[in-house]
């Protein structure tokens, strides 16, 4: 995935709307976050603190869980 410190990145944050699929709710607008990469765990790569440059608030993201897209390398 080329994940580093310093990658300028987005995320899924959540939706603004969803539709009906059987009965699971799907999200269809996805509202995005974008941030820098400050650490990388050295436990567990797959875990990312990520300052926000929408606020400057620190955030955890997985990225087996969360929709993680790299739009820069840092």
């Amino acid at each position: 995935m080329g994940l580093k410190i310093g990658s300028f990145i987005k995320w899924v944050a959540g939706h603004k709307e969803y539709e009906a699929n059987g009965d699971v709710l799907v999200g269809i607008s996805p509202i995005y976050r974008y941030g820098i990469i400050i650490k990388i765990s050295a436990k567990q790569a797959s875990y990312l603190i990520v300052a926000s440059c929408e606020d400057g608030r620190w955030h955890l993201l997985d990225v087996h869980e969360d929709n993680i897209e790299v739009l820069s390398r840092g």
